[in-house]
């Protein structure tokens, strides 16, 4: 049987007889009550984190608007003025649509986008504000 001594942590193995004590420091294990050790599989371990990994990746997902939605209302929000930026004005901006956006993504559903527009476009105008 493997076990851990209780005073330097060592792995020992032992077979069960008196006077036992620890390879490395050498004191006793008398008094101690042991255990089996017990060992996840190295499968165990890949199938549960790639389970785990899935789930939360789904439900990342789930809250998502699709990709293309995304970009297009990114890219209508920063270029909807028709008028020409510096870099300067183009990059606030870009950081405005983008915080906007956020916050409405949080705050509206992509059902709720798709059924309502005008209640989407009035939500960004107000967290565009909140962004400014």
């Amino acid at each position: 049987m493997k076990i851990e001594c209780p005073n330097c942590q060592e792995d020992n193995e032992i077979d069960f007889a008196e006077n036992i004590s620890c390879r490395k420091c050498e004191k006793s294990f008398k008094g101690f009550k042991f255990s089996k050790r017990k060992l996840i599989s190295v499968s165990t371990a890949l199938a549960f984190g790639a389970l785990s990994g899935y789930t939360v990746n789904n439900a990342i997902d789930e809250s998502r608007y699709p990709l293309e939605t995304e970009y297009a209302l990114v890219d209508t929000c920063i270029n909807s003025s028709k008028n020409t930026l510096t870099r300067s004005q183009y990059k606030h901006k870009k950081e405005v649509c983008l915080c906007a956006l956020t916050a409405t993504f949080k705050d509206m559903s992509y059902s709720t986008y798709k059924s309502d527009h005008e209640t989407f476009i009035l939500e960004l105008k107000k967290n565009a504000n909140k962004c400014s």
